[in-house]
């Protein structure tokens, strides 16, 4: 058994435009060992920012370790509180987010996530032992 690494990357420039929360559970042997919780909130939802927050300084990586585990069920919601500038879909695409799960020295989740700016996304990871 090892400690699980969850590293989220996002170098999209107005990523200061959505809250990032992280939660889920680490379980060794059928049972809990481990409740997973992260919350980045730059601004309550709804909150149509004009600009960048002065106080901003989210890092554009997120690391956190977990205790050891032979499972995790994770959830990541990007979740928006302030719209784009742009009102033209076409101005808006899509923005990439990258999400990396190590299980000890093992790779076990590494992929790109395109993420709406518009409604922002939730992703889930289960991974349950070799």
């Amino acid at each position: 058994m090892a400690p699980y690494s969850i590293i989220i990357e996002c170098n999209y420039e107005e990523f200061w435009r959505y809250n990032l929360a992280v939660s889920g559970v680490v379980m060794q042997s059928g049972g809990r060992v481990e409740f997973v919780k992260h919350l980045d909130e730059v601004a309550a939802v709804c909150s149509n920012l004009e600009e960048c927050p002065k106080t901003y300084n989210r890092p554009k990586l997120l690391q956190l370790t977990t205790c050891s585990g032979d499972a995790i069920t994770l959830y990541i919601y990007v979740i928006p509180h302030t719209l784009p500038l742009s009102r033209t879909v076409e101005e808006c695409r899509p923005f990439d987010m990258r999400v990396t799960i190590k299980h000890g020295d093992n790779t076990i989740y590494n992929r790109h996530h395109e993420i709406n700016q518009w409604s922002g996304d939730n992703i889930e990871i289960k991974f349950e032992g070799i």
